[in-house]
């Protein structure tokens, strides 16, 4: 009954009569489903992709959502949340990078202090272009 509420590919991936009565857990449906539908091939450039991510000149948010989207291949370097702001942190612009320093072992205090001092240089930045 359970897999009717998922609708779409959940519903065709898991009939009821398929499991022989056992009942399929999250984490065998997830581990299932991404081996059906996520080519090992395909899970090694996305970890590619995550492990090569910086910044560059995307703002903090959009480098963050990216972080988050990419992340998802490579569990193995996300694993504790020291790893994955450490992860983050090494992608930064180099000017922010200087900017905020090291020493960040919580994943959303580093992306609140990042957003705040990205807001901090752009203004400054501003004012000195008022000048």
């Amino acid at each position: 009954m359970s897999t009717w509420s998922l609708g779409g590919l959940g519903v065709c991936f898991i009939p009821d009569n398929a499991t022989g009565g056992h009942r399929v857990t999250w984490d065998e449906f997830r581990v299932a489903f991404r081996a059906h539908y996520l080519p090992p091939s395909l899970i090694k450039l996305k970890q590619r992709e995550f492990r090569a991510l910086r910044q560059g000149n995307m703002p903090v948010l959009d480098y963050v959502q990216a972080f988050i989207r990419l992340s998802q291949y490579s569990p193995e370097d996300v694993d504790t949340d020291p790893h994955r702001a450490t992860c983050l942190l090494d992608g930064f612009d180099p000017t922010l990078l200087t900017h905020l320093g090291r020493g960040y072992d919580n994943f959303t205090r580093l992306v609140d202090a990042a957003i705040d001092m990205e807001n901090r240089l752009g203004r400054a930045h501003e004012d000195r272009r008022e000048k």
